[in-house]
């Protein structure tokens, strides 16, 4: 190889090595944006994969079985399992529950008010500070419900089975309550005032400082039961002045 060739060779790699060098550069550079845009890309949250039970009331029951403070106002809830559920503070407002199993589920401080309650067995439901005005539990098994301090203004609860229940200082007001056992409950405080009582069973209730004026207490039974001044009941006696009739 002669001198000139070694020349030549010298002077072409000088003249190509900056824009190799470039080249180079350019391209590594190109690469780190793109592991920069990956990166950022990453840190977005995908909204699309949070589960729809987080966002979704009714799904959220279903699969979670509770639904706190939600809002299932005019949903249909008819002929399901929501035994144990806790629907604590949930509005509720005219739901649908027609034919559902509510056995010991919690409904503390919920609002029901006009919701349909036809036929459940709700047996052990906690209830307590409720509101259930206008509701409509007709046929129900309330068996050992707590209904402490609920609000049952104007209910249908014909034909219930609220055998040994709790419904201290609870309101019924102007409540239809025909043909209803009330079997050994606890009515102390409770509010009757002209509610329907006709036929209704309430032998062994304790009605310690009940109001029942005004109320329809035809064909009531109250063998063993407890009368509002905290005497036992003696006769048919009782049952004039336990509406108040009898009073002066």
């Amino acid at each position: 190889m002669n001198f000139n060739t070694i020349l030549l060779g010298m002077l072409v790699f000088a003249a190509i090595a900056p824009t190799a060098a470039y080249m180079l550069y350019a391209t590594d550079k190109t690469a780190e944006s793109e592991t920069t845009t990956t990166t950022v890309t990453k840190a977005i949250p995908d909204i699309t994969n949070i589960p729809q039970h987080q966002i979704n009331p009714l799904k959220q029951l279903k699969e979670a079985n509770q639904c706190i403070a939600c809002n299932l106002a005019n949903a249909d809830l008819s002929d399901l399992d929501l035994s144990r559920a806790n629907l604590s503070q949930a509005d509720l407002v005219e739901a649908n529950f027609s034919g559902s199993q509510l056995i010991n589920t919690i409904f503390q401080q919920a609002r029901l008010e006009a919701a349909q309650l036809i036929e459940v067995n709700a047996s052990g439901a906690d209830f307590n500070n409720a509101n259930l005005s206008l509701a409509d539990l007709t046929r129900s098994q309330l068996m050992q419900i707590s209904l402490i301090q609920a609000n049952l203004d104007n209910a249908v609860l014909t034909g219930v089975e609220l055998r040994e229940a709790a419904l201290n200082e609870a309101t019924l007001h102007q409540a239809e309550l025909s043909e209803a056992s009330l079997y050994g409950a606890i009515l102390r405080e409770a509010d009757l005032s002209e509610a329907n009582l006709q036929g209704a069973d309430l032998r062994y209730t304790d009605l310690t400082n009940a109001n029942f004026n005004g109320a329809n207490l035809e064909g009531i039974q109250l063998e063993g039961a407890i009368l509002p001044d905290g005497s036992n009941y003696s006769g048919s006696d009782d049952i004039i002045i336990l509406s108040g009739d009898g009073q002066s």
